[in-house]
């Protein structure tokens, strides 16, 4: 009883370390501004992610967590490929989407530059430091809380008069199975840089939306119970499930060989010099 209670003291501790480290970046993008030559806040918006991201950057190195095996070139595999091929089909329907149109370089430029420090800084926050300090403990924990936190984290969009509990609730929902779809590429590819793109990507309509941005901002509304219960059902269906094919693909698997065929294999790669020895586990043979 008294190591149950311990357990659940130290989750307990880690989920509020954790909540008090996503309010601090949710923080750091409210409070870094850059007070000159600004006019319509590009630059000081994408500062405020780029500093909360470099900042994160710095507790991954410090507490040398797991996810720094994921800030290296993605790794060519199936399931990388897959990933890669999965997510780029949604990535250009978000690009092609027809509520988007070209802008003017004037625009494009600092809107692309805005689209990646977006995917920089709530990557590294979510899938590099939420997700590498949870990945110690358990790595189906450190997909779902990462994915969750990051969905909480866009509660801040809807405070004052913007409140709305149903839209609330909509995009916290949809940002949570878009955080499974982008950390399932991560773990695919092995590279946190491919979610990073995505993301950008996938954010296309933040810069490129046909409405101007002082249009954009509608009062709020609020929607009957069974629809807005049901309004996260299309995210569920279009990003969340073809992260799972993701993660299912991505998962390595173990393939039953013939004895001979085995036997072959192992004096072969002990006639290489591939391995010192052949172990006595199990007739399997991993292959992703």
């Amino acid at each position: 009883m008294a190591l149950a209670n311990f357990a659940g003291m130290k989750r307990l501790q880690i989920g509020l370390w954790l909540a008090g480290f996503t309010l601090f970046a949710i923080l750091v993008l409210r409070v870094v501004r850059v007070p000159f030559m600004d006019p319509y806040g590009v630059v000081s918006n994408t500062t405020s992610f780029v500093v909360m991201g470099l900042i994160f950057l710095f507790f991954i190195y410090r507490f040398k967590l797991p996810s720094l095996e994921y800030f290296g070139l993605p790794r060519m595999t199936p399931g990388s490929i897959f990933a890669i091929v999965f997510a780029g089909a949604i990535t250009f329907s978000s690009i092609v989407h027809d509520d988007n149109e070209l802008k003017p370089w004037k625009v494009a430029v600092p809107g692309i530059l805005f689209l990646l420090s977006i995917g920089f800084g709530e990557e590294i926050v979510s899938r590099g430091f939420v997700y590498g300090v949870l990945k110690k403990r358990s790595h189906k924990a450190a997909i779902f809380v990462s994915s969750l936190l990051f969905g909480l984290m866009h509660l801040n969009l809807y405070t004052g008069s913007d409140w709305d509990p149903w839209l609330a609730y909509w995009h916290v929902a949809s940002a949570f199975c878009f955080g499974f779809f982008v950390c399932a590429v991560m773990v695919a590819t092995q590279s946190i840089w491919v979610a990073v793109l995505v993301h950008a990507l996938i954010d296309w309509s933040v810069v490129f939306d046909k409405t101007p941005p002082e249009l954009a901002d509608n009062p709020p509304i609020s929607y009957p119970f069974w629809e807005g219960l049901t309004s996260p059902f299309t995210d569920f269906l279009m990003i969340f499930l073809p992260g799972l094919i993701i993660f299912f693909f991505a998962k390595p698997r173990k393939i039953w060989l013939p004895r001979k065929v085995k036997e072959f294999a192992e004096n072969l790669a002990v006639r290489w010099k591939l391995v010192d020895e052949i172990s006595d586990k199990p007739e399997l043979i991993r292959q992703y």
